[in-house]
């Protein structure tokens, strides 16, 4: 059964990671959890890092291209995530109320968390929402 479990993390973009990490976890008592680097078409990358503090876990998303770190897709806030079970299904029931998504079909991201799928959209004023379930 398809199913929102509640919130999953919250994306926020930087232009420079090592400094973002050392704000969050020298000032605020956060811990890292997690880093990984997508690689793009053309060279291009993403680096991330999972870093938490309780029950907060945050996303910080690094663009190598900087000039896109803080512009479009929501600003410096990249995203919020909801973690859900049954995202195909999930992802179709939107799409037949007319939400647009950013892909056509949830993506595979096997390096993160041990396995997961993810698929973005859109909310009424233009915030990013992603959708994660853990394989």
């Amino acid at each position: 059964m398809a199913v929102f479990k509640g919130p999953a993390h919250i994306g926020i973009h930087t232009r420079d990671m090592e400094r973002s990490k050392a704000f969050y976890i020298e000032n605020l008592g956060f811990k890292l959890e997690h880093e990984a680097r997508l690689e793009k078409p053309g060279g291009q990358w993403i680096n991330l890092s999972f870093l938490r503090l309780g029950s907060m876990l945050i996303e910080l998303v690094e663009p190598s291209d900087k000039n896109k770190a803080g512009t479009g897709q929501g600003g410096s806030i990249n995203h919020i995530a909801i973690e859900v079970k049954g995202i195909s299904e999930i992802s179709k029931a939107l799409k037949e109320k007319g939400i647009e998504f950013e892909t056509d079909e949830p993506s595979t991201l096997p390096g993160l968390f041990n396995g997961i799928k993810t698929a973005f959209l859109r909310g009424p004023s233009g915030e990013r929402i992603e959708l994660l379930e853990h394989l």
